[in-house]
């Protein structure tokens, strides 16, 4: 059973719609997404239209912008400054399984909490190598349990909380081997309790379990299939296949979940497909696996299938709405 909700809508009434023996459909008015069952089956991307939303953080223009799925502004937030709710530098994004939205800031050294349309709810951090501390925190992820994960490019670790900020546990130290890093970048949960990291130096990803147990590792610096050149970005769809913005070779991977290689797509330029320093990348592991895709040299946001086909694109270099300086972080829920 696959449940989605916007935490800031009105739960007006509960419906329940029996179908058949083994398929029922849960409706919740106020609500843009659907519980539905059809012998453990996820059926409701085929079957209902889903609202979902796209959030971006525009890192030069220091602020978070929303959009639909198609591209379609909805609003925005954020202005320079240090007081609630403002930024410094807003680096990457992440979205809960409610729709609260979580921002790490790379200059003001916190995670900033927020919710799906904007208003501040907390934040956490302050500057240091203690528990809790940041020097310089870049990607985010949150799993299924609703912890967060942040990794820090200065202290080469991974920090592990819960969503109201309470420090957990960390791991983590300098260097190439197994469980350590020279930058961390980007972090991915998966549906089975693993937790993938991007290292931009050692050009390679590595799997741990909740806790930071090294469970394996693949990647070396190159551009044949398999190899990666500065990966930012990663991801995972409701398989668990894992997916990297290839930034430096100007591409997508797709790997198995222990890090075989699936596909890849992208070459350098600005046509339809096409890619330029593609930083983040955000699947929609709960609809059908679309892929969405930041591109800090292109100034948009590139939507693909699974497999690699274009769907769509958005953005242009600017200030105003559905522009970007930037676009360095994206999430969907």
């Amino acid at each position: 059973m696959f449940v989605s909700q916007k935490c800031y809508q009105n739960v007006l009434n509960v419906i329940l719609i029996a179908s058949l023996a083994t398929s029922f459909v849960l409706v919740q008015p106020g609500y843009s997404t659907i519980i539905t069952s059809n012998n453990g089956s996820n059926t409701s991307n085929n079957n209902l239209d889903i609202s979902k939303e796209v959030f971006v953080v525009d890192y030069a223009n220091i602020r978070i912008q929303k959009f639909d799925t198609d591209g379609k502004f909805i609003t925005k937030w954020g202005t320079e400054g240090d007081a609630k709710g403002q930024f410094k530098i807003p680096h990457s994004v992440a979205v809960d399984s409610s729709g609260i939205v979580y921002v790490t800031d790379m200059i003001d050294l916190s995670v900033k909490k927020f919710t799906g349309d904007g208003k501040f709810i907390a934040k956490w951090g302050s500057k240091g190598s203690g528990d809790g501390e940041f020097r310089h925190p870049h990607g985010i992820a949150i799993d299924s349990s609703g912890s967060v994960y942040v990794t820090d490019m200065t202290n080469l670790n991974i920090q592990k909380f819960t969503s109201d900020g309470k420090f957990i546990t960390s791991w983590g130290s300098k260097g190439d081997g197994n469980g350590k890093f020279m930058a961390p970048e980007g972090i991915a949960a998966d549906p089975f309790g693993n937790i993938f990291v991007s290292d931009t130096a050692n050009n390679n990803i590595q799997k741990f379990t909740s806790d930071g147990k090294f469970i394996t590792k693949w990647g070396t610096e190159g551009d044949a299939k398999g190899q990666l050149n500065s990966p930012a970005g990663i991801d995972v769809d409701s398989s668990g296949n894992l997916y990297v913005a290839d930034d430096g070779n100007s591409r997508i991977q797709k790997f198995t979940n222990n890090g075989d290689f699936v596909t890849m797509w992208g070459s350098k330029g600005s046509k339809n497909g096409q890619l330029d320093r593609p930083h983040d990348i955000d699947i929609d592991s709960s609809g059908n696996n679309d892929v969405y895709v930041a591109e800090q040299g292109n100034f948009q946001i590139q939507k693909f299938t699974s497999d690699g086909k274009f769907i769509t694109k958005w953005g242009t270099e600017g200030s105003d709405d559905n522009q970007f300086q930037d676009p360095h972080s994206v999430a969907v829920y």
